[in-house]
């Protein structure tokens, strides 16, 4: 770094100017805010670049400034033409101060402008735009509060892995650091939930920030990104020349990794040795349906997949085991634990999907050791490697390229015994649930019957049909009760988990195919906290057939504290408006369902209606079954068997009680998190576990299995039960949490 001072007259703090000694910067490399109170003469003099992820860092084209008013295009118009030669035809967002001289520039032009109820609707559109298609999803905000309201979509699209670029109105650079009106540091604030971001100080820069931007969404594993624009850059005007936008509409992805040809070999090796191998499918494959399918028929084998990745291998077939999971099907989860060899396809092994780490694929971890099987990780995101699990053969590589390499290497053995344990499990453990009394609806009800008409009629395959969702128990009951056929088709917050995204996912979906069927299915407490965006619904007359499940409660955390919190119930009660006045209000029409008798005509009537309808759905609360409960190997559920056990009556809990790590964790937070711990109960609960003391350690530290314990506070809980475990220097080093470096005794 060379340190510049600039002009004290002209109020300028101090300038950093970055001297460029390798083109890619390390990853995880800090972003920078820099508050700028000088202008665009001390440009040059500003960072080439402050994102934080790896990128190349390009010189940046000379624009000729224009000093007169009408001729030359301002950073609006530059940024707008950029879009529109990186295919962009939709973009969602709101208005504000700071960013009007870019949304000046969408004024009457032919990229379309949807303008959302809330900035996080704008996220949570774009995001949806583009998980159903592939393509980018583009947000434009304000500054200040503006880009704060996005921070929830960004995460939620880094941690689902969804390609999304983010523009932000910033104040004036003069302004900058002087607690503006409107101001915040955004590029400090979305530093840890994009894969890169900027702030932009120099005009000169814009075309280079707008093609990288493009680039590292689409490189790897897809993930947003986002650039702050001050609002005097924008408003700046240059002359552009043609070839700045010719640039734009040839960049690129990165080229995907070379496939290392060995680490496939070695994997059809461990395949055709194995016995009983399953393919577990994540969203990283949704662009090979093609080669998945023809890859599982030959080797003849069983497929489950994660939520994000359900419909890639069409669930129909017998080959299919579904959802696996949490609240995935039982058979699915059996099936993963007695495989002697999983091939993990475009997965990362998510805690949702693998129960406790520490008892996960058992049969494969053993069959690892004699040379017949054990785990193989197909990823285009190296950091995946080892990050939950250590594979045995890890294959970095796009998974439609190593698939389609693998494929020919397979044989077709004699599986038969094994696929017929797998129906077998699928008869025995399928989806069910205990009807309500007096013809009361239940959300899976509801579900199975929309299911149902959608396979009678043949709708999915007459059109395209997507499905939107919130966060809850109607969330996994659809993951239940639908059978899906396509890929991109369910519409969801997985990782983060977004109570809420359900409406504005519905409506990007929909405005990104406006010819097929949307469908949300919704619940109470999702739809409450977004349903002002029924004014997009309407604003835009998008034919979203929306249903909630209104059972008047948070029913997932009340089930959690009724089977871990002796029943102590808080915050999960929710006092609801009319559901269908509210509709009717923005002029959409709107009907009220409340018995199994007027359901199938309810249905009928609600999917083929000619325009956007909502039903309310009055449901009785249930639990959503099967259920892995904390601290639980995947194959240890609760089951549809177990119910009247698990929740008792309304007068008394159910019987079964949860012991071990759940139990523990339950007594802790009781008697205070950070303040009474029972060195004891720590102890106890090592002894119990079947697992290394770093095993243990790291699942408590990350947070995994922990009811509402936060990571630091578990961390000095741990210290006293790892007191003893020093490192291989004798020195009495502190053990560190993982990824941080130890602590020396002498502090």
């Amino acid at each position: 770094l060379k340190l510049s001072l600039a002009d004290p007259k002209r109020g300028c703090q101090s300038a950093v100017k970055l001297q460029q000694t390798s083109p890619v910067h390390e990853a995880g490399h800090t972003s920078l805010v820099w508050p700028w109170a000088g202008h665009q003469a001390h440009a040059q003099d500003r960072p080439a670049s402050c994102g934080h992820r790896a990128h190349q860092v390009g010189k940046p084209t000379k624009l000729q400034l224009s000093g007169g008013i009408a001729a030359g295009d301002d950073g609006g118009e530059v940024i707008f033409n950029m879009l529109v030669e990186h295919g962009v035809d939709t973009v969602f967002g709101y208005s504000g101060g700071a960013v009007l001289p870019l949304i000046d520039a969408f004024h009457g032009k032919n990229i379309k402008w949807i303008t959302s109820s809330h900035e996080q609707c704008s996220g949570h559109s774009a995001a949806a735009y583009a998980k159903s298609t592939g393509k980018f999803g583009v947000a434009i905000v304000t500054s200040g509060p503006g880009l704060t309201n996005l921070v929830t979509p960004m995460q939620d699209a880094l941690t689902d892995g969804v390609p999304m670029v983010i523009f932000s109105g910033q104040v004036p650079t003069g302004a900058m650091g002087t607690d503006a009106f409107q101001e915040c540091p955004a590029t400090e604030i979305t530093r840890s939930c994009t894969k890169w971001n900027y702030v932009c100080l120099d005009f000169n820069q814009l075309p280079w920030a707008v093609n990288e931007a493009f680039r590292i969404a689409c490189s790897g594993r897809p993930g947003p990104c986002h650039i702050d624009l001050p609002k005097d850059i924008v408003s700046m005007k240059a002359k552009v020349p043609d070839a700045i936008f010719r640039k734009a509409s040839t960049a690129s992805a990165d080229a995907p990794p070379m496939l290392d040809t060995g680490a496939v070999q070695k994997a059809a090796d461990l395949i055709n040795k194995s016995k009983r191998p399953i393919l577990y499918v994540g969203q990283g494959a949704s662009h090979c349906p093609e080669i998945v399918t023809k890859l599982a028929k030959h080797a003849k084998l069983p497929v489950t997949t994660t939520c994000h990745a359900m419909g890639i291998f069409d669930e129909r077939e017998p080959l299919s085991m579904h959802m696996l999971g949490m609240h995935g099907a039982a058979y699915a989860n059996f099936a993963i634990q007695n495989a002697d060899c999983i091939i993990a396809v475009g997965s990362r092994f998510d805690d949702r999907t693998t129960g406790i780490v520490a008892k996960y694929a058992p049969k494969a971890r053993a069959a690892e050791k004699d040379g017949t099987g054990g785990i193989i990780h197909i990823n285009i995101d190296k950091s995946t490697f080892g990050k939950v699990l250590q594979p045995t053969v890890a294959v970095w590589a796009d998974a439609g390229h190593a698939l389609e390499a693998l494929e020919p290497l397979l044989t077709t053995p004699d599986r038969e015994e094994w696929l017929k344990q797998c129906q077998d499990w699928k008869t025995k453990h399928a989806f069910g649930y205990v009807k309500a009394p007096g013809g009361q609806l239940k959300t899976q009800q509801v579900i199975a019957e929309i299911n149902r008409y959608l396979q009678e009629k043949k709708v999915m395959e007459n059109k395209d049909v997507f499905v939107a969702t919130g966060v809850g128990n109607h969330q996994m009951m659809a993951c239940q009760f639908l059978r899906w056929t396509k890929p991109r088709s369910f519409i969801t917050s997985g990782s983060l988990g977004v109570m809420g995204a359900g409406l504005p996912f519905a409506v990007g979906a929909q405005v990104a195919n406006p010819d097929a069927l949307t469908i949300l299915i919704d619940g109470d407490g999702s739809f409450g906290m977004t349903n002002m965006d029924l004014q997009t619904v309407k604003r835009y007359k998008l034919p979203i057939k929306m249903a909630v499940m209104n059972d008047d409660r948070q029913q997932m955390v009340w089930i959690w504290q009724r089977l871990f919190f002796e029943g102590r119930y808080i915050s999960v009660t929710n006092d609801n408006p009319d559901f269908v006045a509210l509709a009717k209000a923005y002029d959409i029409p709107a009907v009220l369902c409340d018995n199994e008798a007027d359901l199938p005509k309810v249905i009928e009537q609600w999917l083929t209606h000619d325009g956007p309808m909502l039903v309310e759905f009055k449901i009785v609360p249930d639990i959503c079954l099967p259920m892995v409960a904390p601290g639980k190997a995947l194959d240890e559920m609760i089951m549809l068997e177990d119910r009247d056990a698990v929740l008792g009556s309304e007068e008394e809990l159910g019987s079964m009680k949860f012991e071990g790590l759940a139990a523990l964790l339950t007594d802790v937070i009781r008697s205070g998190v950070g303040r009474h711990f029972s060195l004891a109960s720590w102890t106890d609960a090592y002894q119990a576990q079947p697992m290394p003391l770093n095993s243990f350690s790291e699942n408590i530290y990350r947070g995994r299995n922990v009811l509402a314990l936060r990571p630091c506070e578990a961390w000095f809980a741990l210290r006293k039960v790892r007191k003893a475990d020093t490192t291989a220097n004798g020195r009495g080093d502190k053990p560190s949490p993982p990824g941080r470096p130890a602590q020396k005794a002498n502090g």
